[in-house]
């Protein structure tokens, strides 16, 4: 196929940066209604950038494999896929409404020559019967390179290095000319830096940094060096530098299911079942897309009449069939040069029916007929389905009458001491007293666990209902087996799990202190006391604002022993005022970044195990001061009545996947968005307007970490905790004297 070349511009905003068309099937309703519909999930991997060559096929095998695609509702999760060719090729049944589905295929890596990420995400309705999405995954990096023409400058040892806080990426004389630089952008970072080193002809280095703002997602951006005449009083050359912003042109690379083999009206995974020689017409649909080249029957050794390889899109094994009763209708949208020049993806579909005649005359056997297809489409992808059907007692399958889903457990369903499992019921007349039963790995003997109450859900299928179990009291990290049951039945099918372990947090009883130089915003060096075990700021857990305070000579938080829990020390963070301007006492899990004029620069975030706990514990007193100012300008960021009232005390937790820059400078101003930052996966905070524990007394204080519909998909990686004696100090506004004492913090999980 000749493939089209569009030239789109990405926005960094979700909703416009993936391109994503969806259409109904041109077939009519043959899955049946009842408020559930089948959809049929097309994805398509789109990537080549201007300058690259086209993707190999060992290439678009690999994003084929990598590519995970998600279902979600307002409930969560409700199907994962690893891999395209896990897509069920019968369509995914799901009860009507309105769903988000969300792919990723290739590698996110911070910096890379060879690494690409591509996503893609869309809603859609579903409606009852027949449905079809097409998931387009586009580019997701920023691309950097260097325009070849650079290397006529006047200059040798030529080097040019593009970084951003994650990972730097080096062109030099040995790759400039054909090499590519990927980037994933870290939520901190919006700007892209560079630096351009080499050696003038006279022998003098040359060195020029700088920087390109606001980067995006899905743009290349290639410097060029030039050289221009300088004036006579200088002599020589001067280098001019640009920086060419050009929107990704991608050449279109469609990876599309393999061909759909589906009953109509029935799961074709089962049996077709009639002892009484009472069938009816059972119908399966074949569709592939840019035409089906080949449509194979082969049959079982009991059928009389039929015999295997008849190439059912053949006019002549269409009229043979008939004769015996089997019937096949082909239906294929315009031909495939007008479709896709009208943007639209040529179908090619077979319904093949195998009349109640034709069934009810099969001699009765003690083993199914099987009836296999294999389908072959324009792309000469293959799939396999059979029509299997049972006359008779001795060939009717039995079902187990419980088993375990298939769906994949999301990142919330195993807990460091407890774990979620799905399992079916495929009898429900049979399985009586159903569960889950489960053992550590090793363990002989088998503990069972039921559903809660009411917890049996309506079916979601004919002959399968979906359940849910619980299991408590686990143990952290530790392997589990565990198997689905019912009253005299065992599943034969055990597989495991591990439960996550705990997270101790560094330095949680804040016993150790020590002072690391900083810098003043005169430039000069100044001992900066923080809870660290190292004395180092860019690696202890814990950061304080210190930084930013000793410019105006005041201690914001220090370690105390007015109160304490255990041990010898805690934290004690007390709002001041310096310079004339309101400073609030705080400490914070990351890294006191810099101080940039009279603002801080701050990164909320350091690397976490991916556990999920349900609550952060810590020992707190709270005193605020009154009459509570707020800085000019400020006034719409705290509520009414803030002013000349009580200060507010805050702590908040957090568990994200990045790390998160704060900015307080008014001009750049960057604060924690709980609610809108993607990488933002559970929150918690307290608030206190009024004194907190008795006086000279610490008090227990619990948190609970609320997930959101993010966590289902993704595990964290950060842990974030902020205390705050003035909740609004990001605003200089609050009270001096506000004082507010920490101690033992710890991670619950239940």
């Amino acid at each position: 196929m000749t493939s089209k070349i569009r030239k789109n511009i990405y926005r960094l905003m979700a909703a416009t940066m993936f391109c994503v068309s969806v259409a109904s099937c041109s077939m009519e309703e043959p899955f049946g209604a009842g408020g559930e519909g089948t959809l049929t999930l097309n994805t398509e991997i789109r990537g080549n950038v201007v300058r690259t060559r086209a993707i190999a096929a060992d290439e678009l095998t690999a994003l084929r494999n990598k590519c995970v695609v998600y279902i979600e509702n307002e409930k969560g999760l409700i199907r994962k896929y690893k891999g395209l060719d896990n897509i069920p090729g019968e369509g995914i049944k799901l009860r009507t409404g309105s769903y988000v589905a969300e792919a990723w295929s290739g590698d996110s890596v911070s910096a890379s020559f060879s690494s690409k990420f591509y996503r893609g995400w869309q809603q859609f309705e579903m409606q009852e019967g027949a449905n079809s999405l097409t998931l387009r995954c586009n580019i997701a990096n920023v691309i950097v390179s260097v325009d070849p023409a650079s290397l006529g400058v006047n200059l040798t040892d030529l080097k040019i290095t593009y970084w951003h806080s994650r990972g730097e990426l080096v062109f030099d004389q040995n790759n400039i000319a054909d090499a590519k630089g990927y980037f994933m952008m870290p939520n901190a970072d919006k700007n892209l830096n560079y630096k351009i080193e080499g050696k003038k002809s006279s022998g003098e280095a040359y060195e020029k940094t700088g920087v390109i703002e606001n980067v995006q997602r899905a743009h290349e951006y290639i410097l060029t060096l030039t050289e221009e005449e300088a004036p006579i009083t200088e002599g020589g050359a001067l280098i001019r530098i640009t920086i060419a912003d050009i929107p990704v042109i991608e050449e279109e690379v469609e990876i599309f299911t393999a061909p759909a083999i589906q009953g109509v009206g029935y799961d074709i995974e089962g049996q077709v079942v009639s002892k009484d020689r009472n069938f009816k017409d059972t119908q399966v649909y074949i569709r592939g897309y840019f035409g089906l080249g080949s449509v194979l029957m082969n049959v079982s050794d009991n059928f009389t009449g039929l015999t295997s390889g008849m190439n059912l899109v053949e006019g002549s094994t269409q009229t043979d069939l008939a004769a015996k009763g089997i019937k096949v209708e082909r239906r294929q949208s315009t031909d495939a040069a007008t479709s896709l020049e009208s943007g639209e993806v040529p179908v090619d579909e077979l319904y093949v029916t195998f009349t109640k005649a034709f069934l009810d005359a099969l001699a009765e056997s003690d083993t199914e007929y099987k009836i296999t297809f294999e389908a072959t489409d324009g792309r000469h992808n293959v799939s396999t389905g059979s029509l299997r059907i049972a006359n008779s007692e001795a060939a009717e399958e039995h079902l187990a009458p419980v088993g375990l889903s298939e769906a994949e457990l999301s990142p919330l369903a195993i807990r460091a001491k407890r774990a979620t499992l799905d399992a079916n019921i495929y009898d429900a007349a049979a399985a009586a007293n159903y569960g889950i039963k489960y053992r550590e790995q090793g363990s002989s003997e088998w503990q069972a666990a039921y559903p809660a109450s009411g917890a049996r859900a309506k079916a979601t299928r004919a002959t399968i209902i979906p359940y849910q179990v619980t299991l408590t009291d686990l143990t952290p990290g530790t392997t589990y087996e565990y198997i689905a049951f019912c009253d005299g039945f065992d599943g034969e099918d055990v597989r495991t799990f591990k439960t996550e372990s705990v997270f101790e947090i560094p330095n949680s009883s804040l016993e150790e202190w020590g002072t690391y130089v900083g810098k003043t915003i005169f430039g000069g060096d100044v001992d900066v006391i923080i809870p660290s075990t190292t004395g180092d700021k860019n690696t202890s857990f814990w950061g304080t604002g210190n930084e930013g305070g000793a410019s105006g000579n005041i201690l914001l938080t220090d370690k105390s022993t007015d109160m304490i829990h255990s041990g010898t020390y805690s934290a004690k963070l007390k709002t001041g005022s310096a310079m004339g301007m309101m400073a609030a006492g705080n400490m914070f899990i990351g890294t006191y970044v810099k101080t940039d004029g009279t603002n801080g620069i701050l990164s909320l975030g350091r690397e976490y195990n991916g556990s999920h706990p349900d609550k952060l514990v810590i020992w707190a007193n709270y005193r605020p001061a009154s009459g509570a100012s707020v800085k000019k300008g400020n006034e719409s960021f705290v509520p009414n009545g803030f002013a000349g009232g009580n200060d507010h005390g805050q702590i908040y937790v957090a568990l994200t996947t990045e790390p998160v820059e704060i900015r307080t400078n008014p001009s750049n101003r960057k604060l924690f968005d709980s609610e809108n930052d993607e990488t933002v996966l559970a929150y918690g905070q307290v608030t206190w307007t009024e004194n907190f524990g008795a006086d000279g007394q610490l008090e227990r204080i619990e948190i609970p970490f609320v997930y959101n519909d993010r966590a289902n998909t993704k595990k964290p990686l950060y842990l974030i905790m902020v205390a705050s004696a003035s909740k609004y100090g990001d605003y200089f506004s609050g009270a001096s004297g506000s004082v507010m004492y920490l101690d033992d913090v710890e991670l619950i999980y239940e």
